[in-house]
């Protein structure tokens, strides 16, 4: 027959590395997130475009509603990189904090 004890001890070993691997997970993909590049060469492309646009649009008064809504699309944007790199530090401190938690449900335990 198994021992009760060491059946919690199995419980909690179990639920302690699905906590930390869950969390490593979580630690690798806010990083991921963090350092992507994703959206800087958009970025660039569109503050290209967007010069260019205005260049033009200097003698040009049709064009104003146009620069308009590239400006707004550029600070879109630089919002959604701003975004990301928030969720990614959100996502990093989750992952230590639950590999942390790991550390301490195992070391709780009396071998």
């Amino acid at each position: 027959m198994i021992d009760p004890a060491l059946s919690a001890e199995i419980i909690v070993l179990t639920i302690a590395s699905m906590l930390a691997l869950t969390g490593f997970a979580a630690l690798l993909m806010g990083l991921r997130t963090m350092l992507a590049r994703d959206y800087q060469q958009t970025l660039r492309k569109l503050s290209l475009h967007s010069a260019q646009l205005s260049q033009k649009g200097l003698g040009d008064i049709a064009i104003a509603p146009a620069l308009d809504a590239t400006a707004r699309l550029v600070e879109a944007v630089s919002q959604l990189v701003r975004t990301a790199v928030g969720i990614g530090v959100f996502l990093c401190f989750t992952g230590t904090a639950m590999m942390v938690a790991a550390y301490l449900m195992v070391s709780r335990l009396v071998w």
